[in-house]
């Protein structure tokens, strides 16, 4: 069946990788990739206002279970519905609305992923992220919320939302602002994410790590094809339908959920002020201005090559360019555009680069320090990364005061 599915993908151009690479991962089990959030349609100022209602509750009871016509509210469940009624007022403000059902098992859901809110049990319990409990009782705004709600610019609440995506998406949103940034036209579809981006992170066929160099490549490839990419479209889509397999969910494929699943991406990038969500043509853009004030980006190729020709290596495939200070930790228009620099970059290996996006305790390692050659990444508190010189990091030894003096200077 997934031999039927290769020759079909290949056949419309046997010259081009990323088809390989796509009939590769539709053939796994964990073929989706990133999927952290519900699906649905909301806006940064939708969020503000749940969280705005939610920070006058010390701990919020809410209903459970299903909502059907005849259901009856508890005494209490009562102040779950006045909270529901004064979210309403303001939401209709703004053309939106929420239902009981779609704020505790949809809403809710994403903004604990998310770290604005925290959820608790009937026993006033907390729960865990990534654990899934059968007795969601109570809610609360966190810390993370009211600094949210508290941002006094908009390079704030950039860095607030950033580092909630970020450790949501694994590291997916500094990665996705680089291969839009090395894309012509400064976008990506839907399509893209789907097929190429979400697999970041994980391994090909060969078990090496799949990096963006990789990806922006695929993309590439896939839009020399111009409207022959609706035939793979399609030939993905008519594969993936949950009806043409047996057994349980997990042998089975699911173009539906798994679009679902990159619009919800999408959506949530579309939160942050720097990027663009294009929903009538399911495009993520890098915004080319924020308030007034225009932003010009240097395409990422010419930072990555110039990041080579001052430290004067050698491109190694198994390394990958990583940005020490990520873009939404920028106070202000200025640092985002220092941050977009070659002496921002430093070229560490692809196991300790998915190490720096996944483990939370050296996730946002930004002060940069070298122990002899060797190069120690910090989180300004107690964790920290070594990176061993020519085995995880390659770099000029002559550039060591250059690089710490402009790391020092962004911090």
């Amino acid at each position: 069946m997934f031999k039927a599915l290769k020759q079909d993908l290949i056949s419309i151009n046997p010259a081009l990788e990323c088809l390989e690479f796509l009939s590769y991962r539709i053939a796994r089990d964990d073929y989706r990739g990133i999927h952290k959030l519900q699906h649905y349609r909301w806006n940064l100022d939708y969020i503000k206002i749940i969280l705005n209602h939610l920070k006058k509750y010390d701990l919020l009871y809410h209903s459970t279970g299903d909502i059907g016509d005849n259901y009856k509210y508890k005494d209490n469940e009562k102040e779950f519905c006045n909270f529901l009624k004064e979210v309403n007022k303001d939401l209709a403000k703004i053309n939106f609305s929420v239902t009981d059902m779609v704020m505790r098992k949809i809403i809710f859901v994403n903004l604990q992923r998310m770290g604005f809110v925290d959820r608790f049990t009937r026993k006033k319990e907390i729960c865990e992220v990534k654990k899934v409990y059968r007795n969601y009782r109570y809610v609360k705004i966190s810390q993370k919320g009211l600094d949210l709600l508290n941002s006094k610019n908009i390079f704030e609440e950039i860095k607030i939302l950033g580092m909630a995506l970020d450790e949501l998406f694994e590291g997916l949103v500094q990665s996705i602002f680089e291969i839009i940034n090395s894309l012509d036209n400064n976008f990506l579809s839907i399509y893209e994410f789907m097929f190429f981006v979400s697999f970041l992170g994980n391994t090909n066929k060969n078990n090496t790590i799949i990096q963006k160099e990789h990806i922006v490549e695929y993309i590439k490839e896939f839009r020399t094809l111009k409207a022959r990419k609706q035939t793979i479209i399609n030939i993905v889509k008519n594969f993936c339908t949950p009806e043409n397999f047996k057994g349980n969910k997990i042998g089975k494929r699911d173009f539906h959920n798994w679009k679902n699943q990159a619009q919800s991406i999408f959506q949530a990038l579309g939160l942050m002020v720097i990027f663009d969500y294009d929903e009538k043509n399911e495009k993520i853009l890098l915004k080319n201005e924020l308030g007034k004030e225009k932003i010009k980006f240097k395409r990422n190729n010419l930072i990555k090559e110039q990041y080579f020709k001052e430290h004067n290596i050698e491109k190694n495939v198994i390394f990958e360019l990583h940005h020490i200070v990520p873009f939404y930790f920028a106070k202000d228009l200025e640092m985002l555009k220092a941050i977009d620099h070659w002496k921002n970059l430093i070229y560490i290996d692809a196991s300790s680069h998915k190490r720096l996006t996944l483990d939370k305790k050296i996730k946002f390692a930004i002060r940069l320090d070298f122990l002899d050659n060797d190069v120690k990444l910090d989180d300004l508190l107690n964790n920290e990364i070594v990176l061993k010189y020519k085995k995880n990091v390659l770099y000029n030894k002559v550039l060591k005061n250059l690089m710490k003096e402009y790391n020092q200077s962004l911090l």
